[in-house]
C-alpha cells in the first residue's frame, strides 16, 4: 500500500467520521468501509476536493450504517486484566492464562494454558509484559515463516522479495510501502493460520500493484484463489 494518507472528517449528526483519501488513475470515486472500521475513499487524481467532500456528506448516513453494522458483529473486547483464567487467542484458538509464583522463566504454552511464572501474581504490569513478549516472539517466528512460504507462490507471478517489519498497530493487520517493505501487526498471530496467509499474500500483491485495482485482485486471485473466504473469516476478528 501507499504510505497512509492524512485523516479527513465528515460530520453526521453528533458523529465525526474519519476517513483517508487516496487519489489515483480512476474515473469514479469509491468508498470502502473495512472490517476494522476504517473508511477509505478512492478518488480520481483531478477530482476537486470540495466536490469529494460534498459527495461524501451525501453518503454520510450510509457510511455510518456500514460502521455500525460491522461494529455490531464484533463488539470491542473487554480490556485484559492479566490474571489467571483470562482467555487469550493464539492462531485462532482460545487458551487460558495461568499465572504462577516461581522462578522467572519465559512463558510457555502447555495444553490449553499459557503459563506465566512471576515473582508476584498481583504484578499485572509484569504479567502483561511477559505475555506481550511471548506474542512478539511467536510473531517473529510464524510471520517470517509464512511470509517465506507465501512469497514462494507470489514470486511465480513476478512479485519481488520484501523486507519485513513486525510491530503493534491499532487499526490494521498489515501494510505495504512503495519501498518494498511489508509491515505486519504482531497481533496477527491471534488469528487462524489461513487468515495470516491471506494478510501476507494481500500485502505481497501490493508490492506489484500499489492500489486495489482489477489488476491487483486478479493477481491476488492467481496467488490465492480462496482469498475471499479467508478475508470473510478474518473479518470476525477485531484488533484488541
Amino acid at each position: 500500500m501507499k504510505p497512509e494518507p492524512p485523516e479527513h472528517f465528515i460530520e453526521f449528526g453528533t458523529r465525526r467520521i474519519a476517513y483517508r483519501l487516496q487519489r489515483g488513475m480512476r474515473k469514479h470515486m469509491k468508498i470502502v468501509v473495512s472490517p476494522d472500521l476504517r473508511v477509505e475513499v478512492f478518488a480520481p487524481d483531478k477530482a476537486d476536493e470540495e466536490k469529494i467532500a460534498a459527495a461524501l456528506q451525501k453518503k454520510a448516513a450510509w457510511i455510518a450504517r456500514a460502521i455500525d453494522k460491522l461494529e455490531s458483529f464484533h463488539p470491542l473486547p473487554e480490556p485484559k486484566r492479566y490474571v489467571s483464567g483470562e482467555t487469550l487467542r493464539y492462531l485462532g484458538r482460545q487458551y487460558r492464562l495461568k499465572v504462577e509464583n516461581g522462578l522467572r522463566r519465559p512463558p510457555k504454552l502447555l495444553g490449553k494454558f499459557l503459563w506465566v511464572w512471576t515473582d508476584g501474581k498481583t504484578d499485572t504490569q509484569m504479567i502483561k509484559r511477559k505475555v506481550n513478549d511471548w506474542y512478539r516472539k511467536r510473531a517473529q517466528e510464524i510471520l517470517n515463516r509464512y511470509l517465506e512460504a507465501c512469497h514462494r507462490i507470489a514470486s511465480r507471478h513476478g512479485v519481488p522479495a520484501p523486507r519485513l517489519a513486525i510491530r503493534s498497530m491499532r487499526r490494521r493487520w498489515g501494510s505495504c510501502s512503495t519501498r518494498g517493505r511489508i509491515t505486519l501487526n504482531v497481533k496477527l498471530v491471534q488469528a487462524p493460520l489461513h487468515c495470516i496467509e491471506y494478510v501476507i499474500m494481500h500485502e505481497l500483491c501490493h508490492l506489484k500493484h500499489h492500489n486495489h485495482s482489477k489488476a491487483f485482485y486478479s493477481l491476488l486471485t492467481r496467488c490465492m484463489p480462496d482469498w475471499r473466504h479467508r478475508k470473510e473469516l478474518l473479518s470476525q476478528f477485531r484488533i484488541s
